[in-house]
């Protein structure tokens, strides 16, 4: 195991707090897979079964990754319309923390409004601990 995967256990788990770092998110359960919403629009779903879990996110530029890696492991990848990503993956295989680290946050710059995107480019990409809000302004007087 390198230190870009995560071992089994724990890898619904490390999902949720790689979502939870970005801005504004909440979670909630939608179709029976929790779903991940910043300002109530939606940017990853998980899923759980008896022995696997799936992992929803919308793409565009990390497409041709996902494609390949169908293209390579039909029965854990899926791409389909509109961008939308599966993963599905036992549950005693390792998650690839990196790369869902940067799908998850791909998914939510398309998703969310773009306030919550601004912000999240100022910040950086995804860091621990990340969980601050965007400040609200003051409404500016017409002078």
């Amino acid at each position: 195991m390198n230190a870009r995967t995560l071992p089994a256990r724990k890898p619904i788990a490390a999902l949720r707090r790689i979502a939870l770092r970005l801005p504004e998110t909440l979670e909630g359960m939608t179709c029976g897979k929790q779903a991940f919403k910043a300002r109530n629009k939606a940017f990853l779903f998980v899923g759980s079964e008896e022995t696997t879990y799936n992992i929803m996110v919308k793409l565009r530029d990390a497409l041709p990754e996902a494609a390949s890696l169908q293209a390579k492991s039909p029965e854990k990848y899926a791409v389909g319309g509109h961008g939308w990503v599966k993963a599905t993956f036992s549950h005693s295989a390792p998650l690839p923390v990196g790369r869902f680290e940067r799908w998850i946050e791909e998914s939510y710059r398309l998703l969310v409004p773009r306030q919550l995107v601004a912000f999240l480019s100022s910040q950086g990409a995804l860091r621990v601990g990340a969980r601050k809000s965007p400040r609200k302004r003051a409404p500016q007087r017409d002078s």
